[in-house]
């Protein structure tokens, strides 16, 4: 991580959380402020649409206030799943046995503001597929480490890392990843015919997910995705997704060009636990550090599980 984003963090946690000891601390004359701005908003209201009875003005003054109060304690859990501690459900069984379907967890979102992923971890990040939905997959493969399965285990640089059983699954029968870094090269090159290709399939990154989840049928990639190459420094590795979702870089790649750029952010890469049921790194390859959200550290839901996740 660099300086300046260390720095750019801290600031901005420097500022929040002072927000937060000033609210604590400045209650009693924060309630009774925002309480003489609250009653004259309810006048105001009453003033506007004439309200005459003394029924219906006490009725616009408990919706004001019911609101109000509503509002604000939504802002504040906004704020504070965001940025200090989330609260996450995970749908799918792909981090069982750690993770069961339907688990709720609570998230340090904090942590990687300030440091780096580590090996391990278990990470809660924004998937590159639709670019929409929250996953959680632990972090295997850090910046610039060749990934590797072999025989079903899994290796880092030629050194093996994990004793879970494997198997390479995703894209073309990879079983190798160069994981990109910061400063890599990264280049991005079309098949033959790549726009008739694209066109003849009608090309959705989120009808490939879709299809995976529903039929957990691997084959289906083959259909919907082009054949597109991407390579780190010039060695052929996974893909990275986000450039599927920057309009200039898809034209480029969709009218056959190949397209080489700086990587600007180290990237990771993503497996779950149940390692033949998960649509992880194998598949839709890395995740950039700006993906990541948080690190998932306790289990509160079923209360006869609570733990810390590890």
């Amino acid at each position: 991580m660099s300086r300046e984003n260390l720095v750019i963090n801290g600031i901005f946690y420097f500022i929040l959380t002072a927000f937060f000891i000033y609210i604590f601390v400045r209650e009693k004359y924060l309630v009774e402020k925002i309480a003489k701005y609250r009653d004259r908003f309810s006048e105001k209201i009453i003033t506007i649409f004439g309200i005459k009875g003394e029924g219906s003005k006490k009725a616009v003054h408990k919706i004001v206030n019911g609101s109000e109060a509503i509002i604000t304690a939504v802002i504040l859990v906004l704020i504070i799943q965001r940025f200090y501690i989330g609260n996450f459900m995970v749908p799918t069984g792909s981090m069982e046995k750690t993770i069961m379907p339907k688990d709720r967890l609570f998230g340090n979102m904090v942590v990687y503001k300030f440091k780096a992923p580590k090996r391990e971890d278990i990470v809660v990040f924004k998937e590159p597929v639709e670019n929409k939905v929250l996953y959680t997959k632990r972090v295997m493969g850090l910046p610039g480490e060749k990934i590797n399965i072999r025989n079903g285990h899994l290796f880092a640089d030629g050194r093996e890392i994990d004793s879970r059983e494997y198997s390479a699954l995703g894209m073309i029968g990879f079983d190798t990843w160069v994981v990109p870094k910061k400063n890599d090269v990264i280049t991005i090159k079309p098949g033959m015919n790549y726009n008739e290709e694209y066109q003849r399939v009608n090309f959705d990154i989120g009808k490939v997910q879709k299809l995976l989840m529903e039929n957990g049928n691997t084959d289906i990639i083959e259909q919907f995705l082009p054949k597109l190459k991407f390579y780190v420094n010039g060695e052929e590795t996974g893909m990275i997704l986000d450039y599927l979702h920057d309009e200039n870089i898809l034209k480029k790649i969709t009218s056959g060009e190949t397209v080489e750029i700086v990587l600007d952010e180290d990237c990771y890469f993503m497996l779950g636990d149940n390692t033949n049921g998960s649509y992880d790194s194998r598949f839709w390859g890395f995740v950039k550090d700006s993906r990541i959200r948080g690190k998932a550290v306790v289990r509160f839901w079923p209360l006869n599980r609570i733990s810390l996740l590890k």
